[in-house]
């Protein structure tokens, strides 16, 4: 891709100006519901509706053609029946519009009158100057603009992960999941049919957008490999890249051919190939948001030897089992560690790893176990299981007001800050990850939606299971090795 193609970009994710192409009055129609997300989530540019049978739109000002539209716009959006759409490219060419987004579906997906439509759409965006996103999407999402040219009502704020999604409803998907967690993206587009623009246009641009600390993408197939694979390399030297790959059976090829006209191929020779790109590939959506969080947050370990301190005996050993599967060194500790332990833990500890506090109730002894793990030369990172021994919870009374149990857990939730705030310091002090899963046995119906907002925005995530603090782990210390091994 060209230096003027890539620099297109800005206007996709950073336009002063949309004009909007079928838009409409009619609750229920694309033109109505994309065009009401926009102008909900604030925009903060000018917005230019074009419906020729309209006066208003929406409350807006319409226009008959978007040669009547004032100025030259940076985006168009474009919902219009598909023969329309290559004459709607050449009007924004006209005009100087240097990106669009065409939700419009019935194109290649369809069969071949649709491709020869698609292609003649693309032809004409390039001769003009002009870069796609789509056909047959969902749209995009830029929140550090407010920008919100898509069609699913989700709104996140502001953050630092992109994702990318031939599938519109699995990058929902995992936009819903991230922002759940308490955390928002810098980018969301869901990329369709992939006419124009590519998956890896969309990953070698966010390599330079400062905006974007990690990729995480969907993805059913691809048009040209060589060229994915070159350019995975180029940004997971930069960046992790996460990706989930679907069309691995007969059965999920013919899907994805008949849903984004992706060509899936073989899923042993992919995995083999993206593995040597440095593309970290995760097994569902939910253990890809997982390493996600843990890679735009936590320090990279030196190696794959790992430290387990739990709060109960069970969880210790599903970790150190998940630990073994992924590839991690539950490592043995030095008599010096297990002395330093010995010192201050219950004469009836186990001395090993992984660390159980065998339902000691001291927090010092929670920090004391966690900063000797750290300290510990032959530990690359440290895998914290319960964090209920660290926080300010007293049983509660037999009679109680609601008011008394607002403040109660008021009180409980900054502890729940304040300890999170501590593993970070000591991740960042002793330059090795801490990744933090626990179950908090005394949960009201919202509390881990209330622990999430207290947590997300700071950066901070506590997992749910040992295997999932396990697959965090394993993805940082596959990436860590990676850039070790290129460099």
């Amino acid at each position: 891709m060209n230096a003027e193609r890539m620099a297109n970009f800005q206007a996709l994710f950073h336009p002063r100006s949309v004009v909007f192409v079928g838009a409409s009055n009619k609750p229920g129609k694309w033109g109505s519901i994309v065009l009401a997300n926009l102008m909900r989530n604030g925009f903060n540019g000018e917005i230019f509706p074009v419906n020729p049978g309209e006066a208003e739109v929406q409350g807006l000002k319409a226009y008959a053609r978007i040669a009547d539209v004032p100025g030259s716009p940076d985006l168009a959006a474009i919902v219009v029946p598909p023969p329309a759409v290559p004459g709607v490219i050449d009007e924004c060419t006209a005009k100087g519009i240097r990106a669009g987004v065409v939700i419009t579906a019935g194109f290649a997906e369809v069969g071949r009158d649709g491709l020869r439509l698609q292609e003649e759409m693309v032809d004409r965006a390039r001769a003009g100057g002009m870069i796609l996103v789509g056909p047959n999407c969902n749209g995009i999402i830029s929140p550090p603009g407010r920008l919100h040219l898509a069609m699913p009502p989700v709104y996140p704020a502001a953050g630092t992960m992109a994702v990318i999604g031939q599938s519109g409803n699995v990058a929902t998907s995992i936009a819903r999941r991230i922002m759940k967690l308490g955390f928002g993206l810098s980018r969301f587009v869901s990329s369709g049919n992939e006419a124009d623009l590519h998956c890896e246009d969309y990953f070698r641009h966010l390599a330079e957008d400062p905006e974007t600390r990690v990729i995480l993408s969907y993805v059913e197939g691809f048009r040209d490999g060589a060229r994915f694979l070159r350019i995975a390399r180029e940004v997971t030297a930069r960046k992790p890249l996460l990706m989930l790959k679907a069309g691995g059976t007969g059965a999920g090829a013919r899907a994805a051919m008949s849903h984004t006209a992706s060509l899936a191929g073989s899923d042993a020779a992919f995995r083999g190939a993206v593995r040597q790109a440095g593309v970290i590939r995760a097994r569902n959506m939910d253990d890809m948001v997982n390493m996600a969080l843990g890679l735009a947050r936590q320090p990279l370990p030196r190696g794959r030897r790992v430290g387990i301190v739990t709060a109960g005996g069970g969880w210790g050993v599903l970790a150190a089992d998940a630990c073994a599967r992924a590839g991690l060194d539950v490592v043995d500790l030095p008599a010096d560690t297990l002395a330093e332990l010995d010192a201050f833990m219950p004469a009836w500890w186990n001395p090993g790893n992984p660390v159980d506090l065998v339902a000691a109730l001291k927090p010092d002894h929670l920090w004391k176990s966690l900063e000797g793990l750290l300290r510990c030369p032959v530990v690359d990172g440290v895998i914290m299981l319960g964090i209920m021994p660290a926080l300010p919870w007293r049983p509660l009374p037999p009679k109680i007001t609601q008011e008394e149990i607002k403040e109660r857990l008021s009180d409980f939730l900054a502890g729940v800050r304040r300890v999170f705030e501590r593993f970070d310091q000591m991740a960042e002090t002793y330059k090795k990850p801490v990744v933090v899963a626990s179950e908090i046995p005394v949960v009201g119906p919202d509390l881990e939606a209330r622990m999430a907002e207290v947590l997300g925005p700071k950066g901070y995530v506590c997992y749910q299971t040992p295997e999932d603090a396990a697959t965090v782990m394993a993805a940082l210390a596959d990436y860590a090795e990676y850039l070790r091994d290129r460099n």
